[in-house]
């Protein structure tokens, strides 16, 4: 199952016209695995764009959103701290 849906991901991605939605829905569109498929698509997509070409209608219907964004400061904050401390390491 992975081989298709990640070539119909692929697709989605390279014809969504810089969408993050349009792109998403093409890839729920396309059939046969589809939650895979828009899996797959919305990483690659959120990698690239970021988190603001989410749609807002979207984005506000995403439980304990709140939480979810607070958090991922707070991992990106401790992500820089341990890399400062290897850093460190590597120095000494």
């Amino acid at each position: 199952y992975i081989v298709p849906a990640l070539e119909a991901a692929l697709w989605a991605f390279w014809c969504d016209a810089g969408s993050f939605e349009k792109g998403a829905l093409q890839a729920v569109n396309l059939g046969d695995d589809t939650s895979t498929t828009a899996a797959i698509y919305g990483q690659l997509a959120g990698a690239y764009y970021g988190i603001h070409a989410l749609p807002d209608k979207w984005s506000e219907q995403v439980y304990a959103r709140d939480f979810i964004l607070c958090l991922s400061i707070w991992l990106k904050h401790e992500g820089y701290k341990w890399h400062e401390l290897c850093e460190m390491n590597k120095s000494k």
